[in-house]
């Protein structure tokens, strides 16, 4: 962002001059020198941006972050959050798809899926089958290269983000750790909650708002609904507010959680048996954000090697 912010820069300066030379307001050799300066300035000022990054990396993964989550980050010292979070966003996607088509996406036993409900999967079904049909007709009706290249390249990417999107619903189950409990939706909404802080969990069946899929959060009720097809299976109450994080940022602090799962009453007697062993008054607020030393892919030791 500051390279291309730089060159913009540069052209509306090299533009001004040229008119006030023109103008007889400077001479070429004290545009020429005004132009080398703001060069070197803003190549000093990129350079202790990049170390800053750099340190802000390996501070984040002394700390014991993921390094996908330490270079976002990094990222971040450079360009806004918003768009460093996008930026690795992509990269994420791109990562459970390979895990995905390597098959290195086998559940643990603390490890617990819940995209068996999912319309993604008929979704990818429904695109691979008709992607092959459309292309073709691409190829046979826009006359122009440039813009059949440009269609396909799409078209291609597109395919790649939903194969990308129900991959990570495969590799990015919710886990129980040592610690607590990680819950998630792909790769597009998670929340790390301590044991500590759940005050009790059931299954308890319901639809979510407006049949909606992925995170909804009631604001008013304090309440999100983590659904697939639309329904969610169990609830968790908890102590203090919690906030997932999103795509964009992060969520509502919420005080109760509905959430999918393929097997619920495994879930449920697994953080039970937790539950038992964790002291109330231990309880603290976590909120999970880009500093929190918990890596974006959940425990390993949860999910298969990959």
């Amino acid at each position: 962002m500051l390279h291309h912010g730089r060159s913009w820069l540069l052209i509306l300066l090299i533009l001004l001059e040229v008119a006030l030379v023109r103008s007889g307001w400077l001479s070429v050799r004290e545009a020429v020198a005004i132009v080398v300066a703001i060069e070197g300035l803003l190549t000093v000022v990129a350079g202790i941006q990049a170390m800053q990054a750099i340190r802000r990396f390996r501070r984040q993964r002394a700390a014991g972050q993921h390094w996908l989550d330490a270079f976002e980050a990094a990222l971040a010292v450079t360009m806004p959050q918003r768009l460093a979070r996008l930026i690795t966003l992509e990269l994420r996607l791109w990562l459970c798809l390979i895990r995905w088509l390597s098959r290195r996406s086998q559940l643990g036993e603390h490890a617990f899926s819940y995209r068996t409900r999912s319309s993604l999967g008929a979704l990818v079904v429904l695109v691979l089958v008709t992607s092959p049909a459309e292309i073709l007709l691409l190829e046979l009706l826009i006359p122009w290269p440039w813009l059949r290249w440009t269609l396909l390249t799409l078209s291609i990417y597109a395919l790649c983000w939903v194969l990308g999107l129900y991959a990570s619903l495969v590799v990015l189950p919710h886990a129980v750790t040592d610690d607590g409990l990680w819950l998630r939706y792909g790769l597009l909404n998670e929340a790390f909650i301590p044991f500590a802080a759940i005050t009790a969990v059931q299954v308890a069946p319901r639809a979510a708002p407006n049949h909606h899929d992925g995170l909804y959060v009631d604001r008013a009720e304090r309440t999100a609904f983590l659904a697939v097809g639309g329904r969610t299976d169990v609830t968790i109450i908890l102590r203090q507010p919690h906030a997932f994080r999103t795509a964009f940022g992060y969520s509502a602090p919420v005080e109760t959680i509905h959430a999918a799962v393929d097997h619920p009453q495994r879930l449920v007697n697994m953080l039970q048996a937790r539950l038992t062993d964790e002291p109330p008054e231990s309880a603290t607020r976590v909120m999970l954000d880009a500093s929190h030393p918990r890596d974006w892919a959940g425990h390993e030791p949860q999910v298969a090697e990959g």
